[in-house]
């Protein structure tokens, strides 16, 4: 397990607010009274700035990055000048184009002319911010800020998280559904300072899944400082339960803290521990994590198979063989399977593959090699491809510059079954003969040997899908059949599939 410790950046708010014009007379002498609701304090236009690459955050959310927090609109913040006992409160407004400006619900003045300090704080009232909801609504967050000011100039207040926020990153096969940390369930605030905590042991914060482009699929909840001594975890294939931490962590004020886990169902295959190929003959579920350079070979039965950031290199042969039955691979995090003589993942004529993940942030990585397809063929006729729910990079190859496979679909002249893409993100690349380009096959479709092309069944792209596709030359399609200078294919605008209207297609070449 790993721990990571990042000081979360401060959110700074600047807002415009109308001033009363001030005579230079009542403002040129330091310390001078001021009349009373003459002048409100002016802060001058509002946005949240990052210092450091990761950030947290309720109305106030994160970035769909997960490296940024943005505001949106009707939060308040709480403000006073100096030791006065008034305190104003203004709103956080955001239009449909993201600009943000503060209107003031109850202004604050200055009630004279020397520079005092500014406070400021969410939640704009006092009282007890409660934690153990953020599952269902939404991280909590607590802060505060200062800085001096005048009546002559608009300031800035930055505002810094008094909460401890903690990540959880979980790897293997254990198919996580829920997860908690062993936290205060509450704090009392005053002005955006946690004056108290309840002291249970027992209390237990639930974690918000939540989903970033280069961090994947993580749990997140935001916490009083203090120690973190363990947590629970639910799995929806069998592993739950609470745990200790491997040393006792303690939350600090403003700091992200991220624990990485690897959790793995009991009886994971640790592929680095194989000497073989691993075969699967009937029915079952089998778990695979780790990093081997012998494969999967499936001879019979229905499988399910899990990998669990597991990646596989082999230098002969197919990474995973499918040649009887049905599988169904299920991705779980970040996976890659490589041949330098043959296919990725290579399904034999009148079988089906489905591979599957929880979500977009689960990765395949599949190579081919020596003419082998990413995913599909292996110099013979291969079945047909399902790929849903994940994001998939597919590399086809070549073989002596003449025998080329596409990056899912068909190897060289031989068949290949359907193709259906289903709420995916699809990243495919064909092959060409080098340096001469004479020969090509597509990111998705039919391979091509010489000026012999390859079939295909029906390629269906739907729900949401976004594909983008290489070709290997211009002498074949980005998604259908291969082609040759002499025997070039011909889909119109290089595409041959069913798209349906939610669905995107992007050339990279």
């Amino acid at each position: 397990m790993m721990k990571k410790y990042r000081l979360f950046p401060t959110i700074c708010f600047v807002a415009a607010l109308l001033l009363s014009a001030c005579s230079q007379d009542e403002l040129a002498e330091q310390g001078t009274a001021l009349p009373e609701g003459e002048y409100p304090l002016q802060i001058g236009g509002v946005s949240i700035t990052a210092e450091v690459s990761e950030q947290p955050w309720t109305r106030m959310t994160e970035s769909t990055d997960g490296q940024s927090s943005v505001w949106t609109g009707g939060e308040q913040i709480g403000v006073r000048i100096g030791d006065s006992e008034e305190t104003g409160i203004y709103q956080i407004n955001v239009d449909d184009a993201g600009n943000v400006t503060v209107t003031p619900i109850t202004p604050v003045y200055w009630t004279n002319t020397q520079p005092a300090t500014v406070t400021a704080w969410y939640p704009a009232t006092d009282g007890t911010v409660y934690l153990n909801s953020q599952d269902d609504n939404g991280l909590a967050y607590v802060l505060r800020g200062t800085t001096t000011g005048d009546p002559q100039t608009p300031v800035t207040l930055s505002l810094t998280h008094q909460l401890a926020k903690v990540r959880v990153i979980t790897r293997g096969t254990a198919d996580v559904s829920g997860f908690g940390i062993f936290a205060p369930h509450n704090c009392y605030v005053e002005e955006g300072e946690i004056i108290s905590t309840p002291s249970s042991s027992t209390d237990r914060i639930p974690m918000r899944q939540s989903a970033y482009e280069d961090i994947g699929t993580c749990w997140e909840a935001n916490a009083a400082p203090g120690e973190l001594p363990r947590y629970e975890v639910h799995c929806r294939n069998g592993y739950s339960g609470v745990y200790d931490l491997p040393s006792l962590m303690t939350l600090e004020t403003g700091k992200l803290h991220t624990i990485t886990l690897t959790l793995n169902r009991k009886g994971t295959i640790d592929l680095s521990q194989r000497t073989e190929t691993y075969t699967i003959a009937t029915d079952g579920d089998y778990y695979f994590n780790g990093t081997g350079s012998y494969g999967i070979r499936v001879t019979g039965g229905n499988p399910n198979i899990y990998l669990g950031d597991a990646h596989i290199s082999v230098t002969s042969g197919n990474a995973i063989h499918i040649e009887g039955g049905n599988a169904t691979i299920h991705l779980l995090g970040e996976n890659s399977v490589t041949s330098s003589n043959g296919a990725g993942i290579y399904v034999a004529e009148g079988n089906t593959v489905t591979i599957t993940g929880n979500g977009r942030s689960d990765v395949l990585t599949a190579q081919g090699g020596n003419g082998g397809s990413g995913i599909g063929g292996n110099h013979a006729t291969c079945g047909n491809i399902e790929i849903s729910n994940m994001t998939v990079y597919a590399h086809g190859s070549d073989e002596n510059g003449d025998f080329l496979s596409a990056g899912i679909g068909g190897s060289g002249d031989n068949g290949c079954g359907t193709i259906t893409i289903d709420n995916a993100t699809i990243f495919a690349y064909g092959a060409s003969d080098g340096w001469a380009g004479n020969m090509s096959t597509p990111g998705i479709g039919g391979g091509l040997y010489g000026n012999d092309k390859g079939t295909y069944s029906i390629i269906t792209i739907k729900n949401n899908s976004q594909v983008s596709v290489q070709r290997g030359s211009e002498w074949s399609d980005y998604i259908g059949s291969g082609g040759s200078r002499n025997s070039p294919a011909n889909s119109p605008n290089g595409i041959h599939a069913e798209v349906n209207e939610t669905s995107t297609i992007t050339k990279l070449n």
